[in-house]
């Protein structure tokens, strides 16, 4: 192993994922091999060459596994040509290529290269190429893009079930690349949704209709800006919603793939109507149900991640913070800071993953109506359904008494689970978690008693596939389930859902 190799043999045996005493499996063996040549590479040995043998040793009823590698030159970058596009679009492809003539050989940032470019969402293929047919040190590489389609439509769906209700939704976006400028996209989607409760038998329409204006490298190279219209028509449980929205963002990388920031404004107008008759007219006031809403915040974003995958995570961590302040300076009527830090963390135990999270939300000043917090659903606390964690309000109609929840100015969630392989059935790969979560929502954040909250334990299955897990989780309440609490007298909620809970 060479010296500035930047690797010790006992990394390259990690790539090996099989333990001293443990039985010998070729498979394994073999699927190792071209990671280790493939860590060559990346420490800039383009030329890495390797010879792997078994050994068996019948008496001692022993594999032996010999490695034998060479190195080859140490590599740097030649010249880097570009095919296929030109002008601002060419400058702005070559600013995501992060490859120089002259320094260090690294497969690695071929593989970023690609990754890169394809964010772009201008190009349908992308072949980068060494020029490996010489061993030599300097690797000249050949990119060359298919550009793709400028008009793309899509169209989707799905549904949603738990304890309290139906949901059927709809998606379809059209996607304009290249309109009207160079660097610009134009998005327009429609987001229809019903939703029928269970109890009640009524059915809520939910609308959403946008119309967006994206730009890459705006002001300097992968700062990305967005310009969003947006109409809604929503029904809640305690009210309909109806209104405008206009949102301005900034978007950019800040330690490469690793840490992300955002910024922006955003103002929105809602009216409210059929405000449920649980909501008496001075708690109307109190929550500005009485009035036009007009809300102007500005809102910024950190995000770091260092998770091994977004999708199924194993190792590594997540943390984000979000805050947003609401101002006259931004053309609203509230004046509030609202807070959302969020932060997981992913162990692996052998074959199990144990993970954990913790997120705060927090008001300070006006709470608007729209922005309460809800806690439950199969991202939060899994003992309650979708936002049934929650303040509620309730009055006597017709002699009836009616009951409805609006939300909070502050939330506390905490939760852990382990996740574990079960085997596969059927060629159908399958997993369990175990997990624990505890959760509150409160008016104010001085009201959470992080010794009180409420406890839910549970189990679920996975299946997974390229685009997350597939899990149904069932969760039962340990605590706090009697008169005057949320969602009272029940105890177990289910959730299936695409995606880990985090």
């Amino acid at each position: 192993m060479p010296a500035d190799a930047g690797l010790s043999v006992a990394e390259i045996r990690e790539l090996i994922p099989q333990r001293d005493g443990e039985t010998f499996d070729y498979e394994a063996f073999e699927l190792a091999k071209p990671r280790i040549v493939e860590a060559m590479r990346r420490a800039g040995y383009a030329f890495a060459k390797l010879e792997a043998s078994v050994a068996a040793d019948v008496v001692l009823d022993h594999a032996i596994i010999r490695l034998e590698l060479t190195p080859g030159l140490l590599c740097r970058f030649g010249d880097v040509v570009l095919r296929g596009f030109g002008g601002k679009l060419g400058r702005a492809a070559r600013a995501r290529v992060p490859i120089q003539t002259g320094e260090r050989y690294s497969s690695a940032k071929l593989a970023e290269a690609q990754v890169n470019l394809y964010d772009m969402n201008r190009f349908s293929q992308i072949r980068i190429e060494p020029d490996l047919s010489v061993e030599r040190e300097e690797i000249p590489i050949v990119i060359t893009v298919t550009r793709a389609t400028r008009r793309e439509l899509r169209l989707g769906g799905g549904f949603g079930v738990d304890p309290t209700s139906y949901e059927i939704r709809g998606r379809s976006t059209y996607n304009i690349t290249g309109s009207p400028w160079t660097l610009t996209n134009t998005r327009l989607e429609f987001r229809p949704a019903l939703v029928r409760l269970r109890d009640s038998g009524q059915i809520e329409p939910r609308i959403e209709a946008i119309a967006g204006l994206d730009r890459i490298d705006l002001f300097r190279p992968l700062i990305k800006g967005e310009m969003e219209t947006a109409f809604t028509y929503r029904t809640v449980e305690a009210y309909t919603s109806v209104g405008p929205r206009l949102r301005l963002a900034l978007r950019a990388p800040l330690l490469r793939r690793l840490v992300h920031g955002e910024l922006g404004w955003q103002l929105e107008i809602l009216k409210f109507r059929d405000i449920s008759p649980a909501i008496d007219e001075a708690l109307q006031t109190v929550l500005g149900l009485d009035v036009l809403n007009r809300v102007g915040a500005y809102f910024q974003a950190l995000v770091v991640d260092l998770r091994d995958s977004p999708v199924a995570p194993t190792r590594g961590g997540y943390a984000e913070i979000r805050i947003e302040e609401g101002t006259a300076a931004a053309g609203g009527a509230f004046d509030y800071v609202r807070i959302v830090p969020d932060v997981r963390g992913y162990v692996p135990m052998g074959a199990m993953v144990l993970a954990a999270r913790l997120r705060v939300g927090a008001f300070f000043g006006d709470i608007p109506v729209a922005s309460r917090f809800f806690g439950g659903g199969a991202s939060g606390q899994r003992g309650f359904p979708e936002r049934r964690l929650s303040p509620s309000a309730s009055n006597t109609v017709d002699g009836e008494a009616v009951s409805v929840i609006y939300g909070g100015g502050a939330l506390f969630e905490v939760g852990g689970e382990v996740r574990s392989p079960l085997g596969s059935i059927r060629g159908l790969d399958l997993g369990g978690v175990l997990f624990l979560d505890g959760a509150d929502v409160t008016e104010r954040i001085g009201a959470i008693d992080i010794g009180n909250l409420h406890w839910a334990i549970g189990a679920g299955l996975r299946v997974p596939t390229i685009i997350g897990a597939i899990r149904l989780d069932v969760g039962y309440r340990l605590n706090r389930v009697g008169i005057g609490e949320p969602y009272p007298g029940h105890r177990f909620a289910f959730h299936l859902n695409i995606g880990e809970a985090f």
